[in-house]
């Protein structure tokens, strides 16, 4: 062989040879994130010993009871919007099932505890890392960043999502967040190549949103994104069905044993509830038995009320949800949302081009995320107020992460000009946000840790203490409990719950007697209880039954007192 055929030979093997060392460097930083993310999630679990909530709580006893083999049941009611309302009962009339799977899947192996339900989490959630490090990737690619820079964002990304004080909650304390958005980003991420027709694009992206609307319903509104995406990119109508089609068919085709399960268990394939959510006008409505929300009731408040509470739901969806548990990058990430959008006006005003960022995932994720903000906010303005949108936020958190990091690098970049540096200095933008968000993490993670030991002595203080006082005030046991915490409460006393609703004593006793309850216990005001079995109309239905001093001290170790009652024989059952 010649020389020349010798050089010509090494020549055209160094772009594979290059390609190769690409692919080797994506795959080691991947899976460098994967296990600091997996470090730090293994880390704060352990802090958290307890559900912190109802949600968490639901979630987690119907993956103890798919893991055990009674399959999706629940032995709590916390909504009697949609028949059978029977005990135990079927599970998920409005929610969905993905998080209890995920659950459920560590429990078959490590047993039924909260730590191996925390478990499944863990190893999903940690996904999230070098899922906004390839999200950020593609949008350095896009920008045509400089080597360094380049390298520097999608690692600011990948390191944000590990450590940010939102997700390492939604891992600590298990419901639908984490795999929502886990799933969310992922669909986000493989939009560009379903947006241009790929095949593989559309087939990855359907299954994708079939797996997030079994997580959460929300995945409506990243469906929605795509199709604007595929109008907005191609510029023609006529794509809009045969590129969206086929991904609703595969994402049917991925939900259709969920829906055949509902249709045979509750009638209907979709949730009823969602009608009422609409219509609530306070969320003590989520608990209506006799006084279900209605659609006059609900225009009866006036369009200034309405508009009033719409207002307040964005809000507090801006601001609680997303601003205080991530204020760095929430801030940084809308600051740059903004420069840029105003930056792209002008150059379009100028010289009409399309700017390819805007076609990437990370637009994927602001325009879905966004979307989910409005909708959420503007359809469901009081149900957002205690969780809705926060539990649907993850993919847009993610998005303003990798826009943060973008905003701070351009800053620094600017900076090197004016101030003549003679280095980049690329990775002080990802460095500043992660030792912002640091502590904001480690405060709520906290903050966490001391509400789950709360409410846990509290909870597992229920058998001994509560029980023992109704049981000889001649309670059976096995006979329902109506409580607040209805979840809660079936979970730590082995006995079935349904919940209190905010409505006058005879709905109360009405319950009881359609399921046989013969004793209330109340931790927290709603509405007019515990007051109302006290005093007032109907009091003489109800005996409060009087734990010990030291008993009661136990079960006020938590947050709040507990009280019981029992219901009189002539009244209820």
């Amino acid at each position: 062989m010649s020389v020349a055929a010798v050089r010509t030979s090494d020549v055209a093997s160094r772009p594979t040879v290059g390609i190769k060392r690409l692919a080797q460097s994506a795959v080691a930083v991947s899976v460098g994130l994967y296990a600091f993310a997996l470090a730090v999630r293994l880390f704060v679990v352990g802090l958290v010993s307890f559900p912190l909530s109802e949600g968490s709580a639901y979630y987690i006893a119907v993956a103890r009871n798919v893991a055990t083999g009674r399959g999706l049941v629940i032995d709590a009611i916390w909504s009697y919007t949609t028949p059978p309302l029977t005990l135990p009962r079927p599970a998920f009339e409005l929610w969905q099932p993905m998080a209890s799977f995920v659950a459920a899947l560590p429990m078959a192996f490590f047993g039924t505890t909260f730590n191996a339900a925390q478990f499944g989490g863990v190893v999903l959630g940690s996904l999230l890392a070098p899922l906004a490090w390839l999200v950020a990737r593609d949008t350095a690619r896009r920008l045509d960043l400089p080597e360094g820079r380049a390298w520097f964002v999608p690692l600011g990304a990948g390191l944000l999502s590990a450590i940010a004080g939102p997700f390492l909650l939604a891992t600590a304390a298990p419901d639908s967040t984490l795999p929502f958005t886990v799933l969310g980003v992922a669909a986000c991420a493989v939009m560009t190549l379903a947006v241009a027709g790929k095949r593989r694009g559309l087939v990855a992206l359907g299954v994708l949103l079939g797996l997030a609307y079994l997580t959460r319903l929300e995945a409506a509104w990243l469906g929605l994104a795509f199709g604007v995406l595929v109008v907005a990119v191609r510029r023609d109508w006529r794509r809009l069905f045969t590129t969206v089609a086929p991904v609703a068919g595969i994402a049917a085709l991925v939900a259709a044993p969920w829906w055949l399960r509902n249709l045979t268990v509750f009638g209907a394939a979709f949730p009823g509830q969602v009608a009422d959510n609409v219509f609530l006008t306070r969320n003590e409505q989520i608990y209506a038995y006799a006084d279900r929300p209605t659609l006059d009731g609900f225009l009866g408040q006036g369009l200034p009320q309405i508009a009033g509470t719409i207002a307040t739901a964005m809000w507090h969806d801006l601001v609680n949800v997303l601003m205080v548990p991530a204020a760095p990058v929430v801030a940084v990430g809308l600051l740059t949302v903004a420069f840029a959008v105003i930056a792209r006006r002008r150059s379009a005003a100028s010289a009409p081009t399309s700017a390819p960022v805007w076609r990437g995932s990370l637009a994927a994720l602001l325009l879905s995320g966004g979307i989910t903000y409005l909708a959420t906010s503007a359809l469901f303005p009081v149900a957002t107020l205690w969780g809705t949108f926060e539990h649907a936020s993850g993919p847009l958190l993610v998005g303003l992460a990798v826009a943060a990091v973008v905003g701070g690098d351009a800053f620094v970049a600017w900076l090197v000009r004016v101030r003549g540096w003679q280095r980049s200095n690329a990775w002080m933008a990802p460095a500043a946000l992660v030792a912002l968000m640091l502590p904001i993490a480690m405060l709520q993670m906290g903050s966490a840790a001391r509400q789950a030991t709360a409410t846990a002595a509290t909870m597992n203080s229920l058998p001994a203490q509560v029980m023992g006082a109704l049981h000889h005030a001649g309670v059976p046991h096995g006979s329902p409990i109506i409580t607040d915490r209805p979840v809660w409460v079936a979970d730590a006393l082995l006995m079935p719950a349904i919940v209190l609703p905010d409505e006058p004593v005879d709905s109360v006793l009405d319950l009881a007697a359609r399921f046989g309850a013969q004793a209330v216990v109340v931790f927290d005001r709603r509405g007019d209880y515990p007051a109302a079995m006290r005093s007032g109309p109907g009091a003489a239905c109800f005996a409060e039954v009087t734990l010990s001093q030291n008993d009661a001290q136990a079960v006020a170790s938590g947050a709040s007192m507990v009280a019981s009652f029992v219901i009189r024989p002539d009244c209820g059952t």
